[in-house]
């Protein structure tokens, strides 16, 4: 049986079309039990099916009425003709053996049993709202329905829209994972009304119209759509006190069809009130007219941008661009997939106070570590406002509160620090000096007032800040990239005429860059960005920097002991390795430590090595009798920067792979010697 017309006789029978995919290869049974032992509690299975009547769910799987919930009922969208799944509890064409969580994915989330995503004809935006009470209870009804073995017709979707992975953008932009929320200061009737409008009944599905990628218009809920070659009417608030709709007039509609000396329901919405409506209770009939007669006004832009703290123009922008770069590995709402790609939304890295390392991660990728895949550099593809704009969109959507900091600008000393060469190439195995010719069109940093840095550097001085102050002085450029372009060209000639080896020095070059960078990306944004108020250290993408606390007289702050700024078991690891020195500590020795727990810790990032001993250290040095302030300030900053500076000189670190027990363990990481590094002002 095929329903003809437009884009379903109600979105929720076009949803039919995709909505729990019986079709879909059987999976390993997983906390299945027999349809016979389903809800013995006849309340919740008899209050399930009040709910699934409230939904409409029957009409939209029925395709043979002598098969009722068996699917096959065939609707014709814009897009081609899609047919309702079976329902039922039969085991092989139908649901029997999915499990309450994967019900309530299809349901809730619109993700089939088998992973895919359902089409956005699917209301799972609205179904998304129903409560975990209503699932529960929509579950022991279904799982009681009879099982009836038919197996509906394949799709007929035309391609590009037979290829689901496509709903990646339409999730992204337009769908909203949240459950209903009371409104505070309106009657308990006017919530129900709220919850069976929006919710189970889906009414703007139909009365709302819809865009290209079939969203329905937030700007024009309620207010009207073509619906299988009928009109749906506006039932907006203002358009039912215009028509002269009366709360008795319109409850007795929705109940028998008719309104004496208004109108009688034909087309779609005759169903609608013939299976669903009519079966409601007289209370919440009333409950939806009171929402209908008091429903707020549309919302201007879809839930997750509402949710965005970025302006409309850089939200469209920087949306546009997650769904082309991001989402296919990454997934809608920053998911992630499982242990091969890291979820984005709640995860440390990104929404830490400091941008740099989702920065630098773009920039450069990431490799292979673990059981994650690596990660391609997007630095050819996206520029510096681009980058920001992904940066921030990343840090400020799907539940994640950073600030949305990252600058242009910013992006363009971090840019800067791909122009040394990565270790093991030609260019840096001869260790010839990066060419640092800046951005195309751009002459690069001027030579005289390199060359000037580079007599300075040459004769001891080390401090970024001064150099970088030093050389926009004399150059009148102001420039990110080309500022830590500059102060990399002066470097590069010192540590060449070193007698270190190759890959110390590349190592030297790329540590004072990376530094470089930290410097002049904090003086591009305004307001707080440090997560510590000590010296800390930062991750940038595989490699870290040494970040200099703002003040040097003030109070010593160590961090909590508490797994939250360093992971607990680094943490111990680190007290127990440095055990109660006395401060201060030789360079040497902070080497020796940092370089071993480094090598024990082989799965640990080393930002992560490096804070464990610094709060380590820190707890120390407080504890010190009769040392001042700056005393203390003075003893952890020493510590902090030769344990950072030891572990950004160390060699490339082989990849960690988990591997069978049984087999070889990898060699260990070879310790740089503390003297390879060229020595730094005091």
């Amino acid at each position: 049986m095929v329903r003809a017309s437009g884009f379903s006789r109600r979105i929720a029978a076009l949803a039919a079309a995709t909505f729990l995919c019986a079709g879909a290869p059987a999976m390993a049974q997983l906390a299945t039990y027999p349809v016979a032992d389903a809800a013995s509690d006849a309340d919740l299975v008899a209050r399930g099916e009040y709910l699934a009547k409230a939904a409409d769910c029957m009409p939209c799987h029925t395709g043979d009425k002598a098969k009722p919930f068996a699917g096959g009922l065939g609707l014709n969208t814009p897009f081609g003709v899609i047919y309702s799944p079976n329902i039922t509890s039969d085991r092989s064409t139908g649901i029997g053996l999915w499990t309450y969580e994967q019900f309530v994915n299809a349901v809730r989330n619109g993700i089939r049993k088998d992973g895919a995503y359902l089409y956005p004809a699917m209301p799972f935006d609205a179904y998304t709202e129903i409560s975990d009470d209503d699932m529960k209870a929509l579950w022991a009804y279904v799982r009681r329905i009879p099982p009836i073995p038919n197996t509906p017709p394949a799709n007929g979707l035309a391609f590009p829209f037979n290829v689901r992975l496509g709903m990646l953008a339409w999730r992204e932009l337009f769908f909203d994972d949240s459950r209903f929320t009371p409104t505070a200061g309106k009657s308990e009737a006017w919530n129900r009304g709220a919850y069976l409008v929006n919710a189970l009944g889906h009414c703007g599905d139909c009365h709302t119209p819809r865009n290209i990628m079939g969203a329905t218009k937030g700007k024009a809920h309620f207010l009207g759509a073509d619906v299988d070659g009928f009109w749906a009417p506006d039932i907006a608030t203002d358009a039912l006190k215009k028509s002269s709709w009366t709360a008795d007039t319109l409850s007795t509609f929705l109940k028998t069809g008719s309104a004496p000396a208004k109108t009688s329901v034909f087309g779609p919405m005759a169903e609608v009130v013939h299976e669903s409506l009519g079966f409601l209770t007289d209370a919440d009939r009333a409950a939806i007219v009171t929402y209908l007669f008091d429903s707020p006004r549309p919302a201007d832009v879809p839930a997750p941008q509402a949710a965005s703290p970025l302006s409309a123009v850089v939200y469209a922008r920087a949306s546009a661009l997650y769904v082309d770069n991001c989402a296919v590995c990454h997934m809608d709402k920053g998911a992630g997939r499982g242990d091969t790609v890291p979820a984005l939304a709640g995860n440390p890295a990104v929404v830490a106070a400091e941008p740099y390392n989702i920065i630098m991660a773009v920039l450069g990728g990431l490799p292979t570590g673990g059981t994650y895949g690596a990660m391609p550099s997007f630095a050819g593809r996206l520029d510096d406002q681009q980058v920001a704009d992904l940066a921030n969109y990343v840090r400020t959507s799907w539940g994640n509160s950073a600030a949305p900091n990252v600058t242009a600008s910013m992006v363009a000393s971090w840019r800067a620090t791909a122009h040394v060469p990565d270790y093991g190439t030609q260019a840096a195995d001869a260790f010839t000096c990066p060419d640092v010719g800046g951005a195309p069109g751009s002459d690069g940093p001027d030579p005289k007032a390199v060359a000037a840095l580079s007599a300075m550097m040459a004769g001891g001085q080390r401090s970024i800040p001064m150099m970088v102050d030093a050389y926009k002085a004399a150059s009148g450029s102001s420039g990110s990239g080309t500022v830590v372009d500059a102060l990399t060209a002066a470097y590069c000639p010192v540590v060449a005429k070193g007698a270190a080896p190759t890959w110390q020095k590349y190592a030297e070059l790329r540590r004072f860059t990376l530094q470089a960078a930290l410097e002049v990306s904090r003086r591009t944004v305004s307001g707080p960005v440090d997560s510590q108020t000590i010296a800390w250290a930062l991750p940038v993408g595989p490699g870290l920097v040494l970040k200099e606390p703002k003040s040097l007289v003030g109070k010593l702050a160590c961090p909590a002991d508490d797994g939250k700024a360093v992971p607990a078991d680094l943490s111990a690891a680190a007290t127990k390795a440095l055990g109660t020195p006395k401060p201060p500590m030789a360079g040497d020795a902070i080497s020796t430590l940092a370089t071993t727990l480094y090598q024990q810790n082989p799965k640990a990032h080393p930002a992560d090595v490096a804070n464990a001993l610094i709060v380590a250290y820190c707890r120390v040095v407080a504890a010190q009798p009769n040392a001042s302030v700056a005393d203390q300030n003075e003893l952890l900053n020493g510590f902090a920067g030769q344990a950072v500076q030891a572990l950004q000189l160390l060699p490339p670190r082989k990849i960690v792979v988990e591997v069978p027990a049984k087999a070889a363990a990898a060699p260990a990481v070879p310790a740089a010697p503390a003297s390879a590094a060229p020595a730094q002002k005091k």
